[in-house]
């Protein structure tokens, strides 16, 4: 870098956002800037630096591998600036916060949104940014900072080894969901181990509650053969019902039903899965998202969602 020269917080910005949208005429749009003085701070940085950052062509701008480490300490620098920025908006408490939140469908229909509406109840100002996916694609956003909290089943993930922190937030048993004329349908409980030979209906990959159900049916010396996949739970309760085969379902699962109903027979042994607040242990956890993880796991021992008698009918 050049004797007396400083770098400028705006040039960062800008190199950062060229290196985002690798074009410079998408970055001056989303800059809101004219691409010539976009173009001119960005040729000033490397003469600041002494080395060029971007690769030119008609293709557009490519990092080269100075710019690809330059960027690295850049977006370390930005993250920091908003992790600091954030720090000072919580002096003011956790009343006016936004909370940027990722969850299970399991939990979207019901448990969460009562506990949503509670807790705005009590802190109408703050903003969530809610997005919705399996527990893997959730855990992912948490990873790369798209989101600060995720409900989710991330016992099966290894979340250590990922630097995540958790806290359960609820256990439930499974029960066995089968199709209204299975074999086993009359049974007051049942081995898991006897639906070995079944087809099984599962939601699809990257659900923490399939891992769950996969490795309770390794444990007793099966792999379960999945015939269906379901987008949801819902999903999974219908197909059983349909009869296009069994499946293992948290008393979360059963608290609505459709005109076709599985039955539900308890397992001996039943296996459980854990729903648990996730968030990353090595970044600044904002009050309000922190004040909304502990309102959550007061709310849901408080209001626990498991389910009465499992609902035997074999018919609407």
């Amino acid at each position: 870098m050049s004797k007396g020269k400083l770098v400028e917080l705006r040039q960062l910005e800008y190199f950062l956002v060229v290196a985002q949208e690798g074009n410079v005429t998408r970055a001056a749009k989303r800059l809101y800037t004219a691409q010539p003085s976009l173009s001119r701070q960005i040729q000033k940085l490397e003469d600041e630096l002494g080395a060029p950052l971007f690769d030119r062509s008609k293709r557009g701008m490519r990092l080269t591998a100075v710019g690809e480490t330059f960027l690295q300490y850049v977006e370390r620098g930005f993250g920091q600036f908003e992790a600091g920025r954030q720090a000072v908006r919580d002096l003011l408490g956790p009343d006016h916060g936004h909370i940027r939140m990722a969850f299970l469908p399991a939990v979207g229909s019901d448990l969460l949104p009562e506990a949503l509406a509670a807790f705005r109840g009590r802190y109408p100002d703050v903003q969530f940014t809610l997005r919705q996916s399996t527990t893997l694609e959730t855990l992912r956003w948490l990873l790369a900072g798209e989101v600060e909290l995720c409900i989710a089943t991330a016992l099966p993930y290894g979340r250590a080894e990922a630097a995540l922190a958790s806290t359960p937030l609820l256990v439930e048993e499974l029960y066995a969901a089968l199709p209204p004329d299975h074999r086993c349908a009359a049974q007051d409980k049942l081995d898991l181990r006897e639906l070995a030979s079944d087809p099984f209906v599962l939601v699809g990959g990257g659900s923490g509650l399939r891992k769950v159900i996969e490795a309770a049916c390794q444990q007793v010396g099966f792999l379960p053969h999945v015939a269906v996949e379901g987008a949801d739970l819902a999903t999974v309760r219908g197909l059983v019902a349909a009869g296009l085969g069994v499946s293992l379902l948290p008393g979360l699962a059963l608290h609505e039903w459709g005109r076709l109903r599985p039955v539900i027979v308890p397992l001996r042994s039943a296996p459980t899965w854990t729903v648990e607040a996730v968030w990353h242990a090595e970044r600044y956890l904002p009050a309000a998202t922190r004040a909304f993880r502990d309102f959550l796991q007061e709310y849901i021992a408080a209001h626990p969602p498991g389910p009465s008698e499992p609902d035997r009918t074999r018919s609407a």
